[in-house]
């Protein structure tokens, strides 16, 4: 019988301690924002005090905010 975690779900756990970790910390250097409009994502780069970079996307939307929206 096999005794221990998957591998792969060791990576993933260990993946989600990092992330947790480098949420109390400030990264130390930012790249600017990119818009990828082919894909509707804003694209993250930053890099922590412990030398990791992370990238992140994020879904934009191409509606107005309801506040910038002309009056009717």
């Amino acid at each position: 019988m096999w005794s221990g975690l998957d591998p792969k779900l060791l990576r993933e756990l260990q993946t989600i301690r990092q992330m947790v970790r480098l949420t109390h910390q400030t990264p130390i250097r930012e790249w600017p924002l990119s818009v990828i409009p082919e894909h509707n994502v804003l694209f993250v780069v930053r890099q922590w005090p412990d030398g990791t970079i992370t990238a992140y996307t994020m879904a934009t939307d191409d509606r107005p905010a309801a506040d910038s929206t002309p009056n009717q």
